[in-house]
């Protein structure tokens, strides 16, 4: 066998797991990002927050409101602005921040209150 086989046979094998590394090493990033965009939730293009409450019904947020009823379960921000969630009427209780584009499918509580701006 000549050198140039010999390098070549050498080296096939490891070409070889060299690519599974290399794909497995890609897909994983893309899994990983398991939130969808905003434009995944269903919703007109408004510049606020576009939520579903307990029902299903569609409901738009451009202002503060400190007594949601039925309280929303996902919501999109489609505004230029943090806004923040609240489990509690008043703006109380579990909180979470939604960045502008960002989306929650499930808050992990149902929320009845929302305001513009960062969570405190």
């Amino acid at each position: 066998m000549n050198i140039a086989r010999r390098t070549a046979a050498t080296f096939a094998p490891l070409a070889g797991a060299l690519t599974l590394v290399l794909a497995a090493g890609i897909a994983q990033p893309a899994a990983a990002s398991a939130q969808p965009a905003a434009a995944d939730l269903a919703c007109p293009p408004v510049l606020g927050i576009c939520a579903y409450d307990v029902d299903d019904n569609l409901r738009v947020l451009y202002d503060d409101e400190a007594d949601i009823i039925p309280p929303i379960v996902r919501a999109a921000n489609h505004s230029d602005d943090p806004w923040c969630f609240y489990n509690w009427f008043g703006y109380g209780g579990a909180r979470q921040e939604l960045a502008p584009g960002q989306v929650a499918d499930d808050f992990g509580f149902v929320v009845r209150a929302a305001r513009r701006g960062p969570c405190d």
